[in-house]
């Protein structure tokens, strides 16, 4: 257990000293948004850009860990959905509760983990894990969201454009669709190139980890609390659980499905809190309260239901 503790511990520790050094107003939320924008707009599309244009192309995908990932998080959004709508919820609270249900804190949170336990996969994992998130799983939530809200709604094209356009514009995807390209081309990268940008990412998770501490300052505490620990539930539990049933169905079938370590990093990326972002999805849907408590209560749960998994896993 204390060798767990030496991969959670320091992660969470970083997490804990930004809510902390924010809290006390030695950094304050102008601070917290731009190490965001350092990390979003530069840190990890650039670590994401080398991560994809220094491997072969063929080997950028990993079949049986993508389709795992995709199953794991439509079977947790599909059951999510039918649970709130046993329970009487609308439209609105089931969307939302789609939308946070299977997106883990991957790219701030589940790659300095990965990146300690598994350094060597965990570039490709997170570029993974950031295609199924935004091409498969967001999209879903978004749309739900979009449908349930009559003043917001549009024609279905429109939805499906504007979200697709959203996506493409991220940087992280960007950074991915580039490094895949240079990659596919066989384009060897200099190394007056190459450097500036492995130092980049190094600086993604410290930084990445310190900003998720800080912006949980500035989050709306009031909401519905048993629909954000509903969902915070889903994320943490039974995520990984349809994760860990998908990979024994896809190879009782035959079919791709990750095996050996790639497994692990399979069931430890879907026991990820829900990502930080969730609560300015919602804002239009006037459940952003519940969105926030959700994420607070994840991120602070997930210290020690990562560490108990991990210590049956790693």
């Amino acid at each position: 257990m204390l060798s767990i503790l030496a991969i959670t511990f320091p992660v969470f520790a970083i997490v804990g000293l930004g809510y902390v050094l924010t809290r006390l107003r030695v950094f304050d939320l102008r601070d917290m948004a731009a190490l965001g924008k350092f990390v979003m707009f530069l840190a990890l599309p650039s670590l994401l850009f080398r991560a994809t244009a220094t491997q072969p192309f063929r080997e950028l995908i990993d079949p049986g860990f993508f389709l795992a990932l995709v199953c794991a998080g439509l079977g947790t959004q599909l059951l999510m959905w039918i649970t709130l709508r046993l329970r009487g919820l609308g439209p609105v609270r089931r969307a939302i509760g789609v939308l946070g249900t299977a997106t883990p804190n991957s790219a701030f949170l589940s790659f300095p983990i990965l990146q300690t336990v598994y350094p060597e996969y965990a570039p490709s994992i997170l570029a993974m894990c950031l295609l199924a998130e935004n091409f498969f799983l967001n999209p879903i939530g978004l749309t739900l969201i979009e449908a349930a809200n009559p003043r917001e709604r549009r024609h279905p094209v429109h939805t499906i454009a504007a979200i697709a356009w959203s996506v493409l514009r991220r940087p992280m995807i960007s950074g991915l669709i580039l490094g895949a390209i240079v990659s596919l081309l066989g384009i060897p990268l200099p190394h007056v190139i190459d450097r500036p940008l492995e130092l980049l990412g190094y600086a993604a998770s410290p930084i990445a980890l310190f900003f998720i501490g800080g912006s949980l300052v500035g989050l709306p505490m009031q909401g519905n609390l048993r629909l954000a620990a509903v969902i915070a539930g889903f994320k943490l539990v039974i995520h990984p659980m349809v994760a860990f049933a998908v990979v024994a169905v896809l190879a009782a079938f035959a079919l791709p499905a990750p095996t050996g370590d790639m497994a692990t990093a399979l069931i430890l990326s879907t026991a990820m809190p829900i990502f930080g972002v969730f609560p300015l999805l919602t804002q239009n849907t006037e459940h952003s309260g519940a969105a926030a408590l959700a994420v607070m209560i994840s991120t602070v749960a997930a210290f020690f239901t990562l560490t108990l998994l991990m210590a049956f896993l790693v």
